[in-house]
């Protein structure tokens, strides 16, 4: 492997852990988003499972809401791996180019969601059924692209959760299905020696990027951040979309 591209992951993974310290989310769909410029999405979707999953464990036991978010989103989390564990073969099988398209789709998505500032219209009294049609859903796009966000956290900001608790949810629910990539990529056996040296490797710099984040959250505005943040995901996404269908 060359040490160029090791330096490259390295750098990308620092700065993914940043946006991660600073908003909570993020590791997963910057490092994707840069990474498959370099290396095709498979190996992508390898090398973000080991920052991902233990930054997010970390997210995910960091506050006070663990226990009352588990009773209430279990039926969630486990549709979610589910989802993910259907799903990830199709990103072995399926056309590289399509597949690159579709992660694109779901960052714009994404990226508009965000930007809109919106919340779409919360269901009352359906959360028991549409909790685990959302985990599914999550579950099978980041099986197939590797994306963890969407459309989880856009349902998270219907429902009445503090926004820590909203925080500590997304930290359990992409830790969820990061683990289940991971397993899904042993069973499929398509982890390399050098992949998995590097997934590691690459979990020195992602905390290093989340613990900057975190101490730059207390000095910036997150609004400012967080709209260039998405408006350059945006971009990524339209690239990504390009990139799939020429």
């Amino acid at each position: 492997m060359a040490l160029e591209l090791v330096l490259l992951v390295l750098a990308i993974f620092l700065l993914a852990g940043m946006v991660k310290g600073v908003i909570g989310l993020g590791l997963p769909t910057v490092s994707l988003a840069a990474l498959t410029v370099a290396v095709d999405l498979p190996a992508a979707v390898a090398l973000m499972v080991v920052p991902s999953a233990i930054t997010n464990i970390w997210q995910g036991l960091d506050g006070r809401h663990f226990a009352e978010l588990m009773r209430r989103f279990w039926l969630m989390l486990l549709a979610s791996a589910v989802g993910v564990w259907f799903s990830y073969g199709f990103l072995l099988v399926a056309n590289p180019k399509a597949m690159t398209a579709l992660l694109g789709i779901v960052l714009c998505v994404y990226a508009a969601v965000s930007l809109r500032h919106g919340r779409p219209m919360p269901w009352p009294g359906q959360e028991r059924f549409v909790s685990p049609l959302v985990g599914l859903v999550t579950g099978a796009l980041a099986g197939a692209t590797g994306s963890l966000v969407m459309p989880m956290v856009a349902y998270l900001q219907t429902l009445n959760l503090e926004r820590d608790a909203i925080v500590q949810m997304m930290g359990i629910s992409f830790a969820v299905s990061t683990c289940a990539i991971g397993l899904s990529i042993i069973e499929h056996g398509s982890y390399d020696g050098q992949l998995i040296l590097l997934s590691v490797a690459a979990l020195i710099p992602a905390i290093l990027g989340m613990k900057l984040g975190q101490w730059l959250r207390r000095r910036l505005s997150e609004r400012v951040f967080r709209n260039t943040l998405f408006i350059g995901l945006l971009i990524i996404g339209i690239r990504l979309i390009w990139k799939g269908v020429s």
